[in-house]
């Protein structure tokens, strides 16, 4: 039985991530006949092709296959209304343009078109693109034979700019902030590195270290008066805590708190253990040697540096949005054993509809502590009224002795427009810091554009030229409940796609470029020829070849032992392929499968330890294990073997 015709109303899609299959409306009520059944066989391109003949089953990544279908709803609507019998051979520059028209007008009228879509008077010029780019592979599908009709005609790169710029300009918009559109949201990979390196340097700091020793004190029972005691004296007299550090005899109380004087000693020890802790010290430091608190404005000064630092940890690592992280509270968690905060899930909590982080791990939960360690109040263990948003900004003098209650009412939760000050903020710091050419890569960060960020770095989580801490944070984590409890479903994978299409050509490029020799496999050899069977005239002609390279290519999955690069039309040679369903079950690859496979490749720099690994885990197998005929054992041998010939190669 055929899962899917021609004919049909619907296609069964088997997305080849989830192994779910979906149904897919593929009715075209706006095309005529002609282009209605052109459409779906575009749509099978797009999938790769039937997966068996026999079944005409169909395997795609479901979102991809969805955003295709709305642009080739798009231009069967058009076409059916403008050309309903002119095929796309026959197109030239006059269609073409008519075409990016009505798409950059929003002229072309659907059935199924939101409302609210409807009153857009221009579209962005990413989105644009993306149609034209879909229109100029018909003919790449057609001159190969798998559609019977596609589009001849060559359009050159700046196509869509030489119609539309003056237009676009006579609307009075600004046409060079149009053309960079989603750029502006997206931060540039090595500004979201920068961003997060600084970060991490700041929670990683020995000042910070004590600013968590010194407020652990302060919510202790050796607890003493920042006005009167630690950074003021009474009367003006030299506060008794610097007497203390000082090595002076501290004088008598007359009158008050008589225990003051072993208060001050008992503060001051319980400092050098909690920052002994901290630092990892065997022996805890004299507090005369690392006490450089200066007052309290200087205490408010490194405490909101920190706090800007953990919002950009929390922004980079998470895709968590603006509104959502200012109504985390610190008592929506348990923190296990691992360090993990886990999101009680006997909480009724809503936000108002808005989502809540289910865990926070890894870098995350390093920030998440440090935000709970800086206040004078108890952040946790407080009750639904009194309970404190993690980013309460509870470290000010005037907050010691308070209650939680108080804190709560006076409303020191950060706002949404405070995030967007203070990131902005942390970013100029930055250019002071390591100069203007930064400004020149990205002028301005917003907080949306760290969606992005967090998709980038879980894809590149085995990428040596990733930050080790970056590396470690993600390492175990991508797929689990951990990473996907962050993002909802909506417009995320969207944004997971378009990092990992960047991704894929930024490999590429590597593969043929100065990076060459640290690629080896078999997928990099396929590339490398592939490049080699044209003469390239200008970079130009390079770039646009491996742009269209990419689209060859179903999806990229990173392993820490190397790259699985699945190439659309060879998915069904894959070693992980699901004889049942005809479709890789990529999730579930390992070094016994990738490593002879033909979608593998691996780079030296970040996959070289993780495979000199495996080889010594198998041989330390093999001279142990007893039994030395079995099945077991033979598995061990034939992977000892491929694994130091990939280890050769990469030498």
């Amino acid at each position: 039985k055929l899962v899917n015709k021609l004919t049909d109303d619907v296609f069964k899609i088997t997305d080849n991530i989830s192994g779910e299959v979906i149904d897919l409306d593929v009715a075209f009520p706006d095309a005529n006949n002609y282009w209605r059944i052109w459409g779906k066989q575009l749509l099978i391109r797009v999938c790769g092709g039937y997966v068996s003949p026999n079944t005409q089953a169909l395997s795609a990544r479901f979102s991809t296959v969805f955003a295709k279908l709305i642009q080739v709803k798009k231009l069967t609507a058009w076409a059916t209304k403008y050309h309903p019998d002119r095929p796309l051979t026959q197109w030239g520059e006059t269609e073409c343009s008519s075409y990016v028209n009505a798409l950059a007008f929003n002229e072309i009228e659907q059935t199924d078109n939101h409302e609210r879509f409807k009153r857009k008077k221009l579209l962005a010029f990413h989105s644009i693109k993306k149609d034209i780019t879909l229109l100029k592979t018909t003919g790449k599908y057609y001159r190969k034979g798998f559609l019977n009709d596609g589009l001849l005609l060559h359009l050159p790169k700046n196509f869509i700019q030489t119609v539309l710029k003056q237009k676009v300009i006579d609307m009075e918009v600004d046409y060079v902030e149009w053309l960079k559109g989603d750029s502006l949201a997206r931060i540039p990979l090595e500004i979201s590195m920068v961003l997060l390196s600084e970060a991490i340097e700041i929670l990683r700091h020995s000042s910070t270290h004590l600013l968590q020793a010194y407020f652990r004190a302060q919510r202790g029972e050796f607890k003493l008066s920042p006005h009167s005691v630690v950074f003021h004296g009474q009367e003006g007299l030299e506060p008794r805590l610097q007497l203390y550090i000082k090595g002076d005899t501290l004088r008598k109380r007359q009158g008050g708190d008589k225990n003051l004087n072993s208060k001050v000693k008992q503060f001051a020890k319980k400092i050098e253990r909690e920052y002994a802790k901290l630092q990892g010290l065997d022996k805890a430091l004299p507090i005369s040697d690392i006490f450089t608190l200066k007052g309290g404005v200087h205490v408010n000064e490194l405490c909101l540096e920190v706090y800007n630092a953990c919002m950009i940890v929390f922004l980079c690592l998470t895709g968590i949005r603006v509104h959502e992280l200012s109504n985390v509270d610190a008592d929506d968690y348990d923190i296990k054993s691992d360090g993990t905060w886990m999101f009680r899930t006997n909480i009724n909590k809503t936000h108002l509809g808005l989502s809540e982080m289910r865990s926070m791990s890894g870098l995350v939960a390093e920030a998440a502590m440090i935000l709970n360690d800086l206040s004078y109040v108890p952040k946790r263990g407080q009750t639904d009224e009194g309970s404190m948003p993690l980013f309460a900004q509870s470290f000010r003098s005037a907050h010691f002795g308070a209650t939680p209650s108080d804190i709560k009412t006076k409303k020191l939760g950060i706002s949404t427009g405070n995030i967007r000050k203070n990131v902005q903020g942390f970013y100029e710091n930055l250019i002071k810091k390591h100069g203007e050419h930064l400004r020149q890569i990205c002028e301005s960060i917003i907080p949306h554009g760290f969606r992005h960020c967090f998709a980038d770095f879980a894809i590149r989580r085995f990428d040596g030229d990733v930050l080790e801490a970056i590396r470690q944070h993600y390492r175990h984590r991508v797929g689990s409940p951990f990473t996907s409890s962050y993002t909802d479903s909506k417009g995320f994978d969207d944004i997971s796609q378009g990092a990992e299409r960047r991704y894929i050509k930024e490999l590429l490029q590597r593969m043929v470029g100065e990076d060459a020799g640290d690629f080896t496999g078999a997928m990099a050899l396929h590339i490398r020829h592939e490049v080699s069977k044209v003469a390239f005239r200008s970079p130009e002609e390079l770039d646009e070849f491996m742009n269209d390279l990419s689209n060859d290519f179903d999806s990229l999955i990173p392993h820490e032992f190397g790259f699985c690069l699945v190439l659309t039309k060879t998915k069904h040679l894959s070693k992980c392929l699901d004889k049942k369903t005809g479709v890789p079950n990529l999730l579930n690859g390992c070094f016994e499968l990738c490593s002879g496979c033909h979608h593998s490749f691996r780079s030296k720099k970040s996959n070289y330890d993780s495979v000199l690994r495996n080889v010594i885990s198998h041989q330390d197998f093999l001279d142990r294990f007893p039994l030395k005929n079995s099945q077991h054992f033979k598995v061990s041998e034939r992977l000892v073997e491929r694994g130091n010939k990939i280890l050769d190669a990469m030498e």
